[in-house]
């Protein structure tokens, strides 16, 4: 195995990111992958963890795979990659079978340095032919806690990553990255991915500039406009709420009333969605009211606050959230609004997801019959389903039909291959010659038009229908969604060439084995997910309720074991008894600190001072840039450069 060194990954670094030197644990990352060892990194949101894979991926020969459960966040990656001159890709469901094709030839070449992919993707026979001939350098596993059950946001494909990649070179390194595992879902991860005496390296929860709030009230509105009126005043911010209704209503009413807003969620075309998020990086919009669809890969440091408007359904969720206010280390506040009833509300909602098991049984059926799967047929690859349609067939409403699917897919009977952006199908339904010679004799404009069309999609389209991103056709064709359709529909309907479909933000679906006169559902394995969810809840409603340091419960939530309270949440705050405290005294903890006496303990042990008059005097230090707080096995204090 050749040697890599962390000089050659500062040089990587400074060449491409622009920084002379990596973030606290970065490092220590770096050198675990380069060394060959099993690497597990826990870092918080904004705790720089994609360079961690990003780096050794440009120092190590061949290529490094990416494990993304998100299409947004790998399309988003691979555009910040190319952008930075790296040879990057991505394989999704929003780009055709030839393109895939094409993408996978590249990269056996040896064309990228990173390709993206999604978990479920590992299970298809193109991709299991391919990656036998491609030069794996390094598989990295981000949002790793989608492996576990007891993670947030469990994904079933996850699980099985490991013996989907089958038996690889001993030279290939494999890393699992997370912003929010607790000691269960750590320990969950390393059994799964087999990890052997593995690295594992953990950045500090703690979060010095944010000032953590709760606000437990019946008047929510009130409460919410009256954070949001100063927040801005600090700078740009979030509101999360829960449903796009509420997005809507409450951007438009901070709109009427002077603060520049807008709405962003799943209901919203992809275009605009995109036009909400550049506005809000560059400034212009000050105000996001959004689902929790907003902020995954969003990177922008001056986040003042960012406020839920609800109740989140689990502290890994919050944390994650409410993380995106104060990535640049300035002063910012992320706050919780709720109410007494919002856990019975939650709690009903996570129910509602769980449908009973009669429905399963129906919507699996339904969905077969829909797809005209016979009993015993396999089904050789993901294909779109209109759920209103499923609906009618079963009588079942759409948002019951959601829910059951999603349990069909943690048991493993279907895969859902998410779809972000709306596509567009075409299948010929004509002879090539035919169509040649139709080409021939139409206007000029329209054969072109035509000709173009057929291309993009390729020599399958004769054969079956092939989706392409709605977005990338219309480029190609230079014309509106509308005058696409409007000219799919001449093809269809007057011409007869071909058939065409357009698809919204709806997954393809695949079942994983053949189908079965009644599928084999374990109730405890299909409802258990159900309970972890509500445990999870209740933690969350915990931490709302709680009477003590609100990051200290985050922190050891986490898994760390803090000794002091913040100081900077708002039971800190508010709890906090003054003492007289003289510039003589402030002078002193600051010699003191520079003999080497830099934990608070030491501190009021040596001063006799209480531990209030010490924090007093370290928070008057930090906040005038006298003393730098450091969190490295333990709490210290260190004087600044300045």
């Amino acid at each position: 195995m050749p040697e890599y060194t962390i000089e050659e990954a500062k040089k990587v670094l400074l060449k491409y990111w622009g920084y002379p030197a990596f973030r606290p644990g970065q490092q220590k990352v770096i050198e675990s992958v380069l060394n060959g060892k099993d690497t597990m990194v826990l870092f918080p949101t904004g705790g720089g963890k994609s360079l961690c894979y990003q780096v050794p991926a440009l120092v190590l020969d061949g290529v490094t795979i990416v494990i993304s459960p998100l299409v947004a966040l790998m399309q988003d990656q691979v555009e910040q990659l190319q952008k930075n001159g790296i040879r990057a890709a991505f394989i999704n469901s929003t780009i055709p079978g030839h393109e895939i094709e094409q993408r996978l030839v590249n990269a056996r070449n040896g064309m990228y340095k990173l390709l993206y992919i999604s978990p479920e993707r590992l299970a298809t026979e193109r991709w299991k032919i391919e990656q036998q001939q491609l030069n794996i350098s390094l598989i990295a596993i981000d949002e790793a806690h989608c492996i576990s059950e007891w993670g947030h946001n469990f994904r079933p494909g996850y699980r099985k990553i490991k013996e989907e990649f089958g038996d690889l070179p001993v030279h290939v390194r494999w890393m699992a990255l997370t912003a929010t595992a607790t000691p269960e879902v750590r320990q969950d991860l390393l059994d799964v991915l087999k990890f052997e005496d593995p690295e594992i390296v953990t950045g500090s929860f703690s979060r010095p500039n944010l000032k953590w709030w709760v606000y437990k009230t019946e008047k929510k509105n009130e409460t919410l406009i009256r954070a949001v009126t100063k927040g801005v005043k600090k700078g740009s911010g979030i509101v999360y709420a829960n449903t796009r209704k509420d997005c809507e209503k409450w951007a438009d009413k901070f709109q009427k009333a002077g603060i520049k807003a807008a709405p962003y969620h799943a209901g919203m075309s992809s275009e605009d969605r995109e036009k909400v998020q550049k506005k809000w990086i560059n400034g212009s919009i000050p105000l996001v009211v959004a689902t929790n669809a907003f902020g995954m890969g969003i990177d922008k440091a001056d986040c003042r606050f960012v406020i839920h408007y609800n109740l989140p359904l689990s502290l890994e969720a919050y944390y994650q959230e409410a993380g995106r206010a104060g990535r640049d280390g300035e002063e910012s506040f992320p706050i919780l609004i709720y109410k007494d009833g919002d856990l019975q509300n939650l709690k009903a909602r996570i129910n509602r997801s769980y449908p009973e098991y009669e429905t399963l049984i129906k919507v699996y059926n339904g969905l077969c019959d829909e797809m005209n799967l016979a009993i015993g047929s396999e089904h050789d690859k993901p294909e779109p389903v209109d759920f209103s349609k499923l609906s009618k067939r079963t009588g079942i409403r759409e948002t019951v039909i959601e829910s059951s699917l999603n349990i069909l897919q943690r048991l493993d009977i279907v895969i859902l291959t998410d779809l972000y952006e709306a596509q567009t199908g075409i299948q010929v339904v004509v002879g090539r010659d035919y169509l040649e010679k139709f080409i021939e004799s139409a206007k000029p404009e329209k054969a072109n038009f035509l000709d173009t069309l057929i291309r993009q999609y390729g020599p399958s389209a004769h054969h079956e229908m092939q989706y392409l991103n709605q977005k990338y056709i219309c480029e190609k064709l230079n014309v509106t969604p509308h005058q696409l359709k409007k000219a799919l529909r001449v093809f269809s309907d007057h011409d007869k060439l071909l058939k065409a479909e357009h698809l919204g933000d709806q997954p393809l679906i695949q079942l994983t084995n053949a189908r079965s006169s009644k599928p084999q559902i374990d109730k405890h394995e299909a409802y258990g997910y159900r309970d972890i969810l509500i445990k999870k809840l209740e933690m969350m409603h915990q931490y709302a309720e709680s009477k003590g340091c609100r990051e200290k419960f985050l922190r050891v939530y986490f898994g760390e074991n803090p000794k002091e309270d913040c100081g900077h949440c708002d039971y800190c705050i508010t709890n906090y008894t003054p003492e007289t405290i003289t510039r003589e005294e402030i002078e002193t903890v600051k010699n003191r600190i520079r003999d080497g006496q830099s934990s608070p303990d030491q501190l009021r042990v040596n001063l006799k001072w209480s531990k209030e008059k010490v924090l007093k005097a370290l928070q008057f230090l930090e906040r005038e840039n006298q003393v730098l707080r450091v969190e490295e096995e333990g709490v210290h204090y260190k004087l600044s450069a300045s």
